[in-house]
């Protein structure tokens, strides 16, 4: 069968949000789409002619990635003359410097002539479920999306509230969050792997604690709907927990990421104290359907955009 689209997300085999956040394995069979992880861009191969969907996960305005989203808008051909612009004549002799000096001012402007009467691809470039990630310690005042988005063809970002149309991460269409688990626990930790928090957070309770790594979604989301109450610094552990129909309490929000959320979980101030917060925490009976519904809809204007 041939491949259809091409998903750009992060994929990280070891964090479980990471690896659920391919839109595409919710509606296409494995070999109707290629994966391409986004931190490999310029280092694997795929086919630009094809439509490509970027997300989901935190890929805006994080640190780590960069502006890599953008490289997608570029044609092929125009990525291979701005990597030839890039590499022209590094080494050269320091006897042959003038001459260097003088081809590679004259190459230079031959490539910007021809970048400039390249055909712009015509291949949809699509935004499902990407959101916005920037470190909170840093004192983000504004979220703000870079100007390049627009310049997708079909934009679907998670965070809710803002200028582009909502359609949260697609791993709600995962049939195990439409389970009944048995309770186990009344509350547990589930921590980001690389953001693990204080014990002294949380005082002296006896809590099970849990991290978000590997890559088994059914069995982190049987532990997610065995507890009543979910203590959490992971987005997937909030997300996940709310579609659930958990009461979700964020510790430490680290990124803007938790604050974009349309069924908004409890986010601890700083110094104040989790089991002050419970009955503040809500449950959002409905979010799991507004979820699916969202991402269907996106499906459905994403296969029209593609044909």
């Amino acid at each position: 069968m041939s491949v259809k689209f091409t998903v750009v997300h992060r994929r990280d085999i070891n964090n479980v949000g990471d690896m659920a956040s391919n839109p595409l394995q919710y509606f296409l069979k494995p070999d109707e789409y290629q994966v391409v992880d986004i931190t490999k861009l310029g280092y694997e191969n795929f086919d630009t002619r094809i439509p490509i969907v970027a997300g989901g996960g935190g890929l805006i305005s994080n640190e780590f990635f960069g502006d890599v989203l953008a490289d997608l808008l570029l044609g092929a051909d125009r990525k291979k003359l701005l990597t030839m612009w890039a590499d022209f004549w590094e080494i050269s002799d320091p006897i042959n410097v003038d001459l260097r000096i003088e081809f590679t001012k004259k190459a230079r402007e031959l490539i910007k002539e021809y970048l400039s009467k390249l055909h712009p691809s015509n291949t949809p470039r699509i935004l499902w479920g990407a959101g916005h990630n920037q470190d909170t310690n840093k004192r983000v005042k504004k979220i703000e999306y870079p100007e390049y988005l627009v310049n997708f063809d079909h934009i679907g970002i998670r965070d809710h509230g803002q200028k582009f149309q909502w359609v949260p991460c697609a791993s709600c269409m995962h049939p195990a969050l439409r389970k009944s688990y048995s309770i186990k626990n009344k509350v547990i930790w589930f921590e980001h792997k690389k953001q693990l928090i204080k014990s002294a957070d949380f005082g002296g309770d006896p809590i099970p604690r849990f991290v978000n790594s590997g890559d088994n979604i059914e069995q982190t989301i049987e532990l997610l709907g065995s507890s009543e109450i979910i203590l959490t610094n992971s987005y997937h552990g909030a997300y996940w927990g709310t579609l659930l129909g958990k009461k979700v309490i964020v510790d430490n929000a680290w990124s803007s990421k938790f604050y974009t959320m349309r069924h908004t979980p409890l986010i601890l101030e700083k110094g104040e104290y989790w089991r002050d917060a419970i009955d503040a925490a809500k449950i959002y009976p409905n979010a799991l359907d507004e979820c699916i519904g969202a991402n269907q809809r996106f499906w459905n204007e994403v296969q029209g955009c593609a044909q």
